[in-house]
C-alpha cells in the first residue's frame, strides 16, 4: 500500500475538514438544544406511539441517535486534522508551504510561485516536493510504503 497517496488526500481535504469541524460543531449544538426543548416542549405528551412508548420517547431516542452519530462525525474529522497538524509539524518552513501551495491551496502555477518566492529550479521544486511529502506521510503514517 502506498501511504503517500493517503497523505495527499489527507493534504488536499484539509479546508474541508476544518469546515466540516466548524459545522459539525455547530450541528451538535443545535441537537442539544432541540434534545432540551423537545423535553419541556413534550413533558405532556400522553400520545401512545406503535411499539407501547410515547412520540416523546422516540423523538428523544431519535434526537440522542442523530448527536452521538455526530459526535462520531466530529471525532472522525478531529483525529484527520490532528494527523494533518502532526504531519505538518515534521516538516520545515520550506517544506510546508510546499505542500501548501502544492496540495492543499492547489495553485495552478504552484511550481512558478515557489520559484520566485525561494529563488529554485522548476526540477528541484519538484524533487524537494516529493521529499516533503516523504517526510509529511511518515510523520502520519510511520512508513511510506507497505
Amino acid at each position: 500500500m502506498d501511504y503517500t497517496e493517503r497523505a495527499i488526500d489527507l493534504l488536499r481535504n484539509r479546508n474541508q475538514l476544518i469546515n466540516a469541524n466548524a459545522t459539525l460543531a455547530e450541528e451538535l449544538e443545535m441537537l442539544e438544544s432541540e434534545k432540551y426543548s423537545a423535553k419541556h416542549s413534550a413533558v405532556s405528551d400522553t400520545t401512545v406511539a406503535r411499539d407501547g412508548g410515547s412520540r416523546y420517547e422516540e423523538h428523544l431516542i431519535n434526537i440522542i441517535s442523530m448527536i452521538d452519530h455526530t459526535v462520531f462525525r466530529k471525532k472522525t474529522v478531529e483525529r484527520q486534522l490532528k494527523m494533518i497538524e502532526n504531519g505538518l509539524s515534521v516538516l520545515e518552513d520550506y517544506e510546508r508551504d510546499l505542500l501548501e501551495v502544492f496540495y492543499i491551496k492547489n495553485i495552478k502555477s504552484a511550481p512558478e510561485v515557489v520559484s520566485k518566492k525561494y529563488f529554485k529550479e522548476r526540477s528541484q521544486i519538484y524533487a524537494d516536493r516529493k521529499k516533503a511529502l516523504i517526510k509529511f506521510t511518515r510523520g502520519i503514517f510511520g512508513i511510506v510504503h507497505l
